[in-house]
């Protein structure tokens, strides 16, 4: 015996052979693991079942509650009936059909309705299949077979019509989508009844859309046309412009209307030069026709042909009367919203722009109450197609 082997303590040679022993059953778990992961890989490459053979059954899950399309029917389950006036929109008790919209004092106004809560209201966030063409840009727009147009399947039911004697105000808010919290917050502090337009830009345009759809704003979507100085002023990608073709032309505004769905009407971003070429403007509001939605003109510049070509070839065309955040101060906001009041006391309605900017949406947020108390209806843009 060596004298290492004497110097060696025995616990140590104990643990040396029981590593030995060991070894033997160390490699048999390691061939069986071997043999049954094998045997697993060639049965789910043969059976391509990823519940492994065992019966599932699925179930759906239904919602009991009905959703509408925020459409006049939408409204049939909350209580009686109002009476109709001739254009089939609900009018308040006592109003007179036939009476001409506009009101010269205190004491003509009619008392308003309570708005109906956003809870109440269930506009569907998704498009109605009937309404949709699938093309290679996604889904736009189309009428459907029995003649429902998307401009009327997802209008919101205004509160008062053209023949109620009220003054009617129409209010939308564009830039929609481009920025996640101002969007966010144009949607959680504005009224239902205020129009909600949506820009082609940005990310998550859906969701955000199907957000506003679901609180109850109908919603409007922006395509970038041609401004006078471009290309040194441009409105983005995909805008519309005077020079190209026709065939050029339909191909981005077909891109830009497979952004959102379930929206009433296109509304110009820039386009002075675009709108004032008879030509193009009739071009674009041919095919806004053919595809069942309406054209919002926001009345930026005084040289657009829009309202007379869609005279002349019967397309829906609605102009703003002013901008309301030129000037982005509370008080000046303030100062537009009352020559706003004062237009819809002498036409009947009228049509104010505005843009997602944080002071703008505080000032909206805060004025829209108290121009109600004071007899005046905030209405949806489709409301103004009327007058």
């Amino acid at each position: 015996m060596a004298a290492d082997d004497l110097n060696a303590p025995l616990r140590r040679q104990d643990k040396a052979e029981a590593r030995f022993s060991l070894s033997p059953l160390v490699w048999g778990l390691a061939a069986c693991a071997f043999i049954v992961a094998s045997v697993a890989g060639v049965w789910i490459a043969a059976v391509d079942d990823p519940d492994g053979g065992w019966p599932v059954a699925v179930a759906s899950i239904k919602d009991n509650e009905p959703a509408t399309t925020g459409s006049l029917n939408g409204f049939a389950a909350m209580g009686p009936a109002r009476p109709q006036a001739a254009d089939g929109t609900a009018a308040l008790p006592g109003a007179a059909p036939g009476i001409a919209p506009g009101i010269n004092g205190p004491d003509q106004m009619a008392v308003l309705p309570q708005a109906v809560p956003p809870s109440k209201v269930r506009a569907t966030a998704a498009p109605l299949d009937q309404l949709v063409e699938t093309t290679a840009f996604g889904p736009v727009p189309k009428i459907a077979e029995d003649g429902l147009r998307p401009m009327d399947a997802y209008a919101r039911p205004p509160m008062v019509g053209p023949y109620d004697r009220v003054p009617r105000v129409v209010i939308i808010v564009g830039g929609m989508g481009i920025s996640q919290t101002g969007t966010s917050k144009a949607i959680r502090d504005l009224p239902e009844d205020v129009t909600l337009a949506f820009a082609p830009y940005g990310s998550s345009l859906g969701r955000w859309a199907g957000r506003a759809r679901e609180a109850g704003h109908e919603i409007l979507l922006q395509v970038p046309m041609e401004p006078i100085g471009y290309p040194q002023k441009n409105p983005g990608e995909h805008t519309l412009l005077t020079s190209a073709g026709g065939a050029v032309n339909a191909k981005n505004l077909q891109w830009a209307m497979s952004r959102i769905t379930s929206y009433t009407g296109v509304m110009n971003y820039m386009g002075a030069r675009f709108l004032a070429d008879q030509q193009a403007t009739r071009s674009l509001l041919e095919e806004l026709v053919g595809r069942g939605v309406f054209f919002l003109d926001d009345g930026s510049s005084g040289q657009s042909t829009a309202a007379v070509v869609g005279g002349a070839i019967r397309a829906p065309v609605v102009t703003a009367d002013l901008t309301i955040d030129k000037q982005r101060s509370s008080r000046q906001i303030e100062k537009q919203l009352e020559s706003l009041e004062q237009i819809a006391r002498t036409k009947g309605v009228a049509v104010g722009i505005a843009s997602a900017f944080p002071t703008t949406v505080r000032t909206l947020a805060a004025w829209i109450p108290l121009a109600r108390e004071r007899g005046v209806a905030l209405v949806p843009a489709s409301a103004a197609l009327s007058r």
